[in-house]
Formats: structure tokens, C-alpha cells, sequence
């Protein structure tokens, strides 16, 4: 039996907190004796174990222990409490620019960054040509990397770490920063990883691409694990509690200063997604076959119509995060009156073929272009096939066979180079 990639137990750590510098002087003065700090425990009680070849996905809202717990497995800090262990080599991408030498070029901060993993110089060698393609930096390669955007340090770490081979690769929320296609780019290799068995721990703010590249999931909630489990399962969690924490706090504050605030605080709120689900036969389903109908059911509140008019748009993405198709209430001419409402998108004879699509719904401004929220749906759709169709979307067409139709004459270029 193989051990797992990772294993977590117990695992906490704990700052100390001083309110001054005179309390730190103080406490090392005396050895001890007298206590100037406070502990703020960022991690706490978090166990799990990963297996290989598995991916897991962190969420949580800032200050939740997500970023915490990778540099302990990254070994950048040392827990407190508890233990973990990783079973092969690990390759971390934690924070644009770590590692990095502001003074030296790209191609020495190749070198300097694969000799801390434990690479002679010789294989980094062999190394840098790949490294130096997937980055695609050309001549900035050879100046310093303090001249570098924040983009182009995430280019050069990321392909640093994946360059490496690592048995075991942790990414902490890098992607924001870079353009949609080196996103793309950075997408495909880690399904490449995936596919040849690696193991992955990736920490993001966007629930899709944990949904999507993950296939379990951790939420921390102030250092503490709130759910753990199946990427799906998780992220709904989340979502639902976010939902929850927000229409709390709304009460919470209106009750605390009175019920003018309330009235204002209604005023000012800004339109929401309240739910959204996948309905087919009237019923709620999230498995379907190619040529079923289906309806996609929208609740929304916007407080203020007036000055906030709002669109709702649905899309369906592949797994490895292709998007097939996107509609929008504002593409097809329809406005969205009143307070609140359901939006119901009709779907007769879904085209779609074989796969499991990820449905995010948007709502959006009047133009379609600024997003207020973006909404999880609780599950994934799965579309099954039953006919051997390859691609994205059954065509429509007919086949017609005849004998009585010439080809075409040969074209006097056709043997020429382009």
C-alpha cells in the first residue's frame, strides 16, 4: 500500500503578538518571566490526508489560515503544533517574486532558484531551455528581474516549478495576475500533472477553478477546517455560507443602529443573485442526455432598479476550463424590471455532448460589462451521449449520397508552398 502524498495531523501555528516594541524588549530582558505578547493562532487542529495523484483545493476569506497552512507544507515556516509529511519532492509557487534575486537576471534566478530545490547545476542546465520556452520572456531573460511586471515574475516561477518535475506541486492565488492566455497555459500543465499522477494543493479566491482543477476541497474559517470533502460539496458549503454571513451582518448592523439605518441599508444595497438552480421535467437535475430540455431558474433582488439596472448571463465551461457557449439577457434584448424576480432561461434540445460542465451564472450591469457577483450553481451538469459524436455539440445535419455530381477541376495552385 502507498503511502499517502500528504499527511496532516493536528497541524497550528501561532504568532506572537506584540503591542509595542518595548513589550518585546522587555519579555527578552527577563527571559521570559514577564510575558509581553498575546498568541494569534493563524492555523489550528487542521488534519487530512492526500493521496497521490489526488488534487485539493483551500478556500476560505482572507485570514483564514490558506496561505498559512501552504508555507508550512512548502517548509517556509515552522508549525507550532501538530505534524505533516509530504512524500516526494515538492515545488511551491507561493508568492510572485519569492525566491527571486531583485539584481539578477531571469537566467541566474533560474539557476539560484533550482540549487535551493536541491538540483545541481548541471541538471538545471538541461533544464533552462524548456524553462526559458514555457516562460516566453525573449530577451528580458538576461535583465534584472527587478525590471520584471508582476505578470512576468509569475511567468518565470511558474515555469521554474513545473520545469522541476515535482512529485507534489502547491500554488497559492498566483493566476490573478497574469494575461488569459499564459492562465490557459498555466491551466494545461497542471491538468498535464494531473494526468501523469501528481499531486496538487492549490489555493484560490475563485470557487470555479477549484470546482474545475480540484477533486476535494478544504474551507478554513478562522485557521479551522469548516468542511472538508468533495470539491463540489465544499465549495456549495462556502457558498452558502457566504450567502448566510452577508444577510447576517445586514441584520446584525440594522438591529444595532435602528431601523433608519435598516431603511438605508436597503437603499443602498446592491443587486444580488439570491439562487440559482438546473430544472428538467419540473424537477431539480443535474443529469442529463444530449436532446433533453432543460431550464435554468434565476432568483435575483435589486433594491434599486432605478439606478443599478441590471443583466443576467448563464455559460457553460469544460473541465479544463474551455468555455463552449455563454447567454446573456442583454444579448437577446431582455430587461430585468422590478426588485426582485425569477429569471427563466428555457434550453429545448441541449445541444451539448458527453462531459461535465461547470454553470456559472453573472449578474452583470445594464452594458453586460461589470460583474456584481458571480454565482455557484450546487452542482456540476453532466451530459451524456448516446451516440459516438465526438467534440463539444451534437451538429445538426443530414447526409445525402449521390453519383451525378462532378468534382472540381483541379486548382492550377494546388502543388505550391504558401
Amino acid at each position: 500500500m502507498s503511502l499517502p502524498a500528504i499527511e496532516v495531523e493536528g497541524l497550528g501555528k501561532a504568532y506572537r503578538i506584540y503591542p509595542s516594541p518595548g513589550r518585546r524588549v522587555l519579555e527578552w530582558a527577563t527571559l521570559g518571566a514577564h510575558k509581553g505578547h498575546h498568541e494569534f493562532w493563524a492555523l489550528r487542529g487542521v488534519s487530512f490526508q492526500l493521496g497521490r495523484g489526488a488534487s485539493l483545493g483551500l478556500c476560505g476569506a482572507n485570514g483564514a489560515g490558506k496561505s498559512t497552512l501552504l508555507k508550512v507544507l512548502a517548509g517556509t515556516t515552522r508549525p507550532t503544533e501538530g505534524r505533516y509529511r509530504i512524500n516526494g519532492r515538492v515545488a511551491s509557487l507561493l508568492e510572485l517574486g519569492a525566491g527571486f534575486h531583485a539584481d539578477f537576471s531571469g537566467r541566474a534566478n533560474i539557476f539560484m532558484n533550482g540549487i535551493m530545490m536541491g538540483f545541481t547545476r548541471r541538471e538545471m542546465q538541461a533544464k533552462l531551455d524548456e524553462i526559458i520556452a514555457f516562460a516566453e520572456l525573449g530577451t528580458y531573460i538576461d535583465e534584472p528581474v527587478r525590471t520584471y511586471s508582476s505578470g512576468m515574475g509569475l511567468r518565470l516561477g511558474f515555469s521554474i516549478a513545473v520545469a522541476v518535475d515535482p512529485d507534489v506541486l502547491i500554488i497559492d492565488e498566483v493566476f490573478a495576475v497574469g494575461d488569459m492566455y499564459f492562465q490557459k497555459k498555466c491551466i494545461d500543465r497542471i491538468y498535464d500533472f494531473k494526468q501523469r499522477g501528481k499531486t496538487i494543493l492549490f489555493c484560490s479566491h475563485s470557487l470555479y477553478d477549484i470546482r474545475q482543477l480540484c477533486d476535494e476541497a478544504l474551507w478554513l474559517n478562522g485557521g479551522q477546517a469548516a468542511a472538508q470533502g468533495s470539491s463540489v460539496h465544499v465549495t456549495g458549503e462556502y457558498t452558502s455560507f457566504q450567502r448566510t454571513h452577508i444577510d447576517e451582518a445586514k441584520r446584525n448592523i440594522s438591529a444595532q443602529f435602528g431601523g433608519e439605518l435598516k431603511a438605508a441599508s436597503r437603499s443602498e444595497a446592491l443587486p444580488r443573485i439570491v439562487d440559482a438552480r438546473v430544472y428538467r421535467n419540473g424537477e431539480e437535475c443535474y443529469e442529463i442526455k444530449t436532446g433533453d430540455s432543460i431550464e435554468i431558474r434565476v432568483w435575483w433582488e435589486n433594491p434599486r432598479p432605478e439606478q443599478t439596472p441590471i443583466q443576467i448571463g448563464v455559460g457553460f465551461m469544460r473541465q479544463d476550463m474551455t468555455t463552449c457557449g455563454g447567454i446573456g439577457t442583454h444579448l437577446d434584448g431582455i430587461d430585468l424590471c422590478g426588485r426582485s424576480g425569477c429569471a427563466i432561461l428555457r434550453m429545448p434540445d441541449v445541444h451539448l455532448l458527453s462531459g461535465q460542465f461547470l454553470v456559472p451564472v453573472i449578474l452583470f450591469d445594464r452594458e453586460g460589462v461589470h460583474k456584481y457577483q458571480e454565482f455557484l450553481l450546487p452542482e456540476n451538469l453532466v451530459v451524456r451521449a448516446q451516440t459516438r459524436e465526438v467534440g463539444l455539440f451534437r451538429l445538426d445535419h443530414a447526409w445525402e449520397l449521390r453519383a451525378d455530381v462532378p468534382a472540381p477541376a483541379a486548382r492550377a495552385d494546388a502543388g505550391k508552398k504558401a
